[in-house]
């Protein structure tokens, strides 16, 4: 039986007063996440959060820890592209506000009035997707990689007001869309999306708005699979995740503080039946030894499974489960992890 597993990873520092370094939130998770990748012959996306990539190249014109940061990261993107996986094009244009700590080597983004795609002039729009298609394009190229940066994932899955975009994804060749959770749904003046019309098993084409299916649309969206924790496997999974709370092999890799949950959040995180069972987007960041088995009943249910993870949300727990649910993966179905294979 044929199984398409899509494997998706926003490699980006953390979003809020602090990002975290360099080292602990991208490059240590990332060398475990593509040794797994490796051992088990899977491919995977990573969506490249190249504004912060913007604002560090210019800074290292100047600053030699922002010299070294850049350069690592573009060591380690070669190393991604060169073993096959895709380099995606991720936006978040507060971090053109963010302020650099010099003295820790991090940055704080507290500033989130450009959250917001939309927020920016068209001549901003512009030079974010220009530098983002530069950068990776020469990344691929370095690494002698064929792939073409033609897909995206919004910064906070804010894909809407897709007008914003459209111009830009027809102007560098944008297809493929990565952005959107179905059923969720967030209300906000400027940050919003609704989710909760769209396909939720399946890519599908679309044209003028990624929740609507469109068959002869030029764009495709791959929606993100959500899971169900609820019943005893919530008990177990709310147990070990306190316990846990002291286990070494349980402490993320990343160092840096999130974005306000304000901006973050669905409008869906605030229901009373969240104590009974809650719904989110499957991630490896989640997985651990009680959540394995319904990741693994999830694949068995489902033809298509499309991952949303981070490597800076990774713990030592969640790699070794990664590693678990691809063997099973590979040893029980024909699986499919190249998304331009799904239709085949």
């Amino acid at each position: 039986m044929k199984k398409n597993i899509l494997l998706t990873f926003d490699y980006e520092l953390f979003l809020g007063s602090r990002s975290g370094t360099v080292e602990n939130c991208l490059i240590r998770p990332t060398e475990k996440i593509l040794n797994i990748l490796k051992e088990n012959q899977a491919r995977a996306i990573f969506f490249i959060d190249t504004t912060y990539l913007y604002r560090l190249e210019k800074l290292s014109e100047t600053n030699a820890n922002a010299e070294r940061d850049f350069n690592i990261i573009k060591q380690q993107l070669v190393e991604i592209a060169s073993e096959g996986h895709y380099l995606f094009h991720h936006l978040h244009p507060h971090w053109l506000d963010a302020r650099y700590l010099e003295d820790i080597n991090q940055w704080d983004l507290s500033d989130t009035g450009r959250y917001a795609f939309a927020s920016l002039n068209e001549s901003g729009k512009d030079m974010l997707f220009k530098y983002s298609d530069s950068f990776l394009t020469d990344i691929n190229a370095k690494a002698h990689s064929k792939n073409k940066c033609n897909g995206y994932r919004a910064g906070g899955l804010y894909i809407e007001p897709f007008d914003s975009f459209k111009p830009f994804f027809e102007k560098y060749g944008i297809h493929y869309e990565f952005s959107v959770v179905p059923g969720e749904k967030k209300t906000g003046e400027k940050l919003f999306y609704d989710f909760t019309q769209c396909p939720a098993d399946r890519p599908y084409s679309f044209s003028e708005n990624p929740t609507v299916e469109s068959v002869q649309g030029g764009f495709i969206e791959f929606p993100i699979t959500k899971i169900k924790i609820k019943g005893i496997t919530k008990l177990l999974n709310s147990i070990y995740y306190r316990s846990s709370k002291i286990t070494p092999g349980n402490k993320l890799f990343g160092d840096g503080v999130s974005v306000t949950s304000a901006i973050r959040n669905s409008d869906n995180d605030g229901s009373g039946k969240k104590y009974l069972s809650f719904e989110m987007a499957i991630s490896i960041e989640l997985l651990n030894p009680v959540l394995l088995a319904l990741f693994k009943r999830t694949i068995k249910q489902k033809h298509f499974v499309h991952f949303l993870s981070h490597p800076k949300l990774q713990s030592e727990v969640s790699v070794r489960s990664m590693d678990k649910l691809l063997q099973f993966c590979n040893s029980n179905f024909e699986c499919e992890f190249d998304f331009m294979g799904f239709y085949k």
